[in-house]
């Protein structure tokens, strides 16, 4: 008896105690919803008010991507699961949503890194709404009717897949010829020079290139034009950056922020369970995860900066030139792209056409030094006295 004991605790994997645990515990489903809320509550401090409905609505759709609605016969809207989340996924995604949560609180402290990112993500410089507005370029402009359609859906159907070749519209060669003439300090990306792919015709060992490599190449020429290609912007949306970025457009100024609170509802009830929602993003990251950040992006360390109007002109102004605007020339009956830019326009102390006034050579001799300022003067017995 008293050797089979021994065996089974030598059998015993002791494991050495861990680190001190925090008394206050939240589970996925709460963490879920702290998250959620306090992902809201930051894109409603953003200083852009177009940065404030896209962010918000992308939180909106990306918390609801595993949620469809279904319409029952009796006209109840029922709200189920279409995609099993298991816990590996689910910990990936809450460590994404706590990086996000630090994102836009380090744009709404006015990080320039930070901030520019919200606006090109508003304004389809990088992002979804990037592609999503590329995507709206690669319909040709001959399918107005259903005919057409069914005429070229047939054709394609016929082609085997792996000989179809993408063919620039002629929305998206206007804009890539224009894209190329601009200047490279323009954009983020890597620049363009090729308005179409330049497949050889022979091969290493001067043989006739192969069909199956031409298709491959044009694929590739293809999508890789496509992302550093800068799509354009509608007209009113296109007008009010460029009124914003030139001061045109009053801005409002930043949303005061709202004091951070602990959690009231009837699930957060609990002495167990109650979370402070300022603790949220530094109870919820290790000081490893902070240093690893830090390293990764050195942006990180950057001071924040005043949000002030001729700061966020400045902003304006960067993602302003890199959006185009598509319109259809009636005259030479072609695309005409326009790119953005603000005339910066110097205040002048006189009007250069009219003689300027003698008050400008105040405190100048005849040899154009200055030798005196006569805004300062000291008093003495004598009375006042310029002073030199």
């Amino acid at each position: 008896m008293r050797w089979g004991l021994v065996r089974h605790l030598s059998s015993l994997q002791l494991k050495p105690p861990g680190p001190l645990q925090p008394t206050t515990t939240v589970n996925n489903h709460q963490e879920t919803i702290l998250l959620y809320r306090a992902l809201l509550r930051q894109c409603t401090y953003l200083p852009d008010s177009a940065a404030r409905k896209y962010m918000w609505t992308h939180v909106v759709d990306r918390f609801h991507a595993y949620y469809t609605k279904f319409k029952l016969p009796d006209g109840r809207t029922v709200v189920r699961k279409t995609k099993a989340v298991d816990e590996k996924r689910l910990s990936g995604a809450l460590k994404d949503a706590r990086k996000s949560l630090k994102y836009l609180q380090r744009a709404n402290d006015g990080h320039i890194n930070n901030l520019h990112m919200v606006l090109d993500m508003t304004y389809g410089r990088v992002g979804k709404r990037r592609r999503q507005l590329i995507f709206k370029l690669q319909a040709p402009n001959s399918l107005v009717d259903d005919a057409s359609v069914a005429i070229l859906s047939a054709q394609i159907s016929q082609e085997p897949k792996r000989k179809r070749v993408p063919e620039l519209t002629d929305e998206l060669s206007a804009l890539l010829r224009s894209q190329i003439k601009q200047s490279s300090t323009r954009f983020d990306r890597a620049p363009l020079k090729e308005s179409a792919p330049k497949v050889p015709a022979v091969n290493i060992w001067q043989r006739k290139f192969p069909e199956k490599r031409r298709v491959n190449f044009i694929k590739a020429w293809y999508a890789k034009t496509l992302d550093r290609l800068m799509p354009p912007l509608e007209a009113a949306e296109w007008e009010r950056l460029q009124g914003l970025a030139a001061g045109d457009v009053r801005w409002d100024g930043p949303v005061p922020q709202r004091k951070l609170g602990t959690a009231q509802s009837a699930d957060f009830c609990h002495s167990s369970s109650r979370v402070a929602l300022r603790d949220l993003p530094h109870r919820l990251t290790t000081s490893n995860e902070r240093i690893v950040e830090k390293e990764k992006h050195p942006e990180f360390n950057s001071r924040p900066h005043q949000l002030t109007p001729r700061f966020m002109r400045r902003l304006w102004n960067d993602v302003f030139r890199k959006c185009p605007r598509l319109d259809w020339d009636l005259g030479r009956k072609k695309w005409a792209v326009t790119w953005g830019d603000v005339e910066k326009q110097a205040t002048l102390a006189f009007d250069p056409h009219k003689e300027p006034p003698l008050s400008v050579f105040d405190g100048v001799d005849d040899e154009g030094r200055i030798h005196v300022n006569p805004s300062i003067v000291s008093v003495d017995d004598q009375g006042p006295q310029p002073v030199k």
